[in-house]
C-alpha cells in the first residue's frame, strides 16, 4: 500500500491474514489426518503443499504489481513475499520486520516526473488483486474438476492441496484487496488507494517527488541510488519557505551520503520539528564532539518507531554520545543493536556504510 496518495509502494496486509488463515486450515486438515499413521506422509505433505500454495498465491499478486510497474514505465526496486526480501543488485534477504514484511510488497517508483501521472499509479496499484482474480478462480475450478482418487496417495495429497492452497490463498487475496478498507497502522489496500488516487486532490511535483524519495530511504534505497527528479524536488522544497520536515531529513541524508559536511550542516540548520532536532543532534556529535549539545536537541525530539530512518539516525546520535562521555561498552552495544536492526529488513547500503565509517 501507499501512505497517503504520492508513496508508490505497495503493502499488502491482507495477503498477512491470508497467509494465517490457510495455516490455521493446515493444521486443521493435518490434526485430521495425523490421527492415524497410515496418513502421516500425506499429512505432512499436505501441510508443506499448504505452504507452498499461500506462498505461491501470495508471490502471483505481488508479480502482478511488479509487471504492472515495468509496463507503465516504472522501475521496480524491491519485492518481499512472506519476509523474503529481493532487491536486484543485492542478496535476497530473510526479513523479520513485520512492519514492512506482512504478506509481501513491492516498492516501486517513476524513473522521473512524466511517467509520475495518475493513470500509471492505478495500473501499478491494480496489478496485483487482477493477478489474483484471474488466477484464484481459475485453480479452485481445475482442482474441482480433476479425480478425487489423487488424494489417496501422498504425493497426490501434496500436489494436490498446494493447487487447492493456491487457487484459495489467491481468490481470497483478491477479495481481501478489491474492497475498500484500512488496514494495520491506517494502511489503504489496493482498492482504497485506487479510489484515493482517483479521487483525492493531487499534491505538487515536489511533494510527490520527496514522499516518493522518503518511501525509497525508509525502505533502504541509498540516495546515490535515487533518479535526478526526487533529488531536484528535494532540494527545491528543502530550501522553500514552507519546507516539509521529511524534504529537510531527505536533504541531509543526501549531504552524510556525498560526505559534504558543509550542505549537512545547512540542511540541518534549515530542519524543523523533531527531523530537524535529531539531524541538529547529529551534527553535534559526529562534527562537533559536543555531547551535551547532541543530548540537548534529542530532548526536543520525541522517538518515532514510526518513522525507521530518523530511529535509526537519532541511535547513532546516541550511540556517538556514548563514545563521547567514554562509556565504550555501552557504544559498543548501541553500535551493535543499530547493526542488528539493519540486518532485520531490507538491504541498507547507506546506514552499512555510515556505521563502518563513523564507529
Amino acid at each position: 500500500m501507499r501512505g497517503g496518495t504520492t508513496l508508490f509502494s505497495k503493502l499488502s496486509d491482507a495477503a498477512g491474514w491470508v497467509a494465517a488463515a490457510g495455516g490455521l486450515v493446515a493444521v486443521l486438515v493435518i490434526t485430521a489426518l495425523a490421527l492415524s499413521p497410515t496418513y502421516a506422509l500425506g499429512a505432512g505433505l499436505l501441510f508443506v503443499g499448504l505452504l507452498a500454495g499461500a506462498f505461491l498465491a501470495i508471490a502471483v499478486h505481488e508479480l502482478g504489481h511488479a509487471l504492472a510497474a515495468w509496463l507503465v514505465g516504472w522501475r521496480v526496486w524491491i519485492i518481499s513475499v512472506l519476509g523474503v526480501v529481493v532487491r536486484f543488485g543485492h542478496a535476497p534477504r530473510l526479513s523479520t520486520r513485520l512492519s514492512h514484511d506482512v504478506g509481501g510488497y513491492v516498492l516501486g517508483t517513476p524513473p522521473d516526473d512524466a511517467h509520475d501521472t495518475k493513470w500509471r499509479s492505478i495500473v501499478f496499484t491494480a496489478g496485483g488483486p487482477l493477478a489474483s482474480v484471474l488466477t484464484g478462480p481459475l485453480f479452485i475450478a481445475w482442482v474441482a474438476t480433476l479425480p478425487r482418487d489423487g488424494w489417496e496417495t501422498a504425493t497426490g495429497a501434496g500436489v494436490l492441496g498446494a493447487m487447492l492452497a493456491f487457487g484459495v490463498a489467491s481468490f481470497w487475496s483478491a477479495l481481501m484487496t478489491l474492497w475498500p478498507l484500512r488496514g494495520r497502522g491506517e494502511r489503504p489496500n489496493d482498492m482504497m488507494m485506487i479510489l484515493t488516487t482517483l479521487f483525492a486532490p493531487r499534491e505538487s511535483a515536489d511533494a510527490r517527488g520527496v514522499a516518493c524519495a522518503w518511501g525509497l530511504f525508509e525502505y533502504g534505497v541509498e540516495p546515490s541510488a535515487w533518479p535526478l527528479w526526487m533529488h531536484e524536488s528535494i532540494a527545491r522544497s528543502a530550501n522553500g519557505p514552507w519546507a516539509a520536515p521529511p524534504a529537510g531529513l531527505l536533504a541531509f541524508v543526501s549531504a552524510l551520503d556525498l560526505g559534504d559536511e558543509a550542505a549537512a550542516r545547512a540542511a540541518a540548520q534549515r530542519g524543523a520539528l523533531d527531523f530537524g532536532a535529531t539531524t541538529r543532534a547529529f551534527v553535534s556529535a559526529f562534527f562537533d564532539s559536543d555531547a551535551q549539545a547532541a543530548e540537548t536537541q534529542l530532548a526536543k525530539a520525541a522517538p518515532d518507531p514510526g518513522l525507521e530512518s530518523l530511529s535509526v539516525l537519532r541511535a547513532f546520535a546516541e550511540a556517538s554520545i556514548l563514545t563521547l562521555k567514554g562509556d565504550a561498552q555501552g557504544a559498543a552495544r548501541a553500535v551493535s543493536a543499530i547493526a542488528s536492526d539493519l540486518h532485520s529488513g531490507p538491504p541498507q547500503p547507506f546506514w552499512d556504510r555510515l556505521l563502518q565509517r563513523l564507529f
